[in-house]
């Protein structure tokens, strides 16, 4: 499925590495936070995790492990913002 992004998103898609995979995953089961400026921050957590866990197989499931910091932006109709992987705690309000 073709997703909608920002032309910020692809530039730092393509700078910061992001597996493609991993972000396809990141977007089905990653768990969403309001950031309170209008948009959702999805992130891997434990609950993540076990959805992937029962829904992907063993070879997406380690390769999205491996970019188990990564984080993306998207806007509340879906465009995402943008990518990157998190070096610090998602404080969640």
């Amino acid at each position: 499925m073709k997703r909608a992004l920002t032309e910020h998103a692809a530039v730092r898609t393509r700078q910061r590495g992001v597996n493609g995979e991993a972000l396809e995953c990141l977007l089905d089961y990653g768990s969403s936070v309001h950031d309170h400026r209008g948009c959702e921050i999805l992130l891997f957590d434990k609950r993540a995790w076990k959805r992937m866990e029962r829904a992907v197989d063993g070879g997406t499931l380690k390769r999205a492990a491996e970019n188990s910091g990564l984080y993306a932006v998207r806007s509340l109709d879906g465009t995402l913002v943008t990518v990157g992987h998190r070096h610090r705690r998602v404080l969640r309000n």
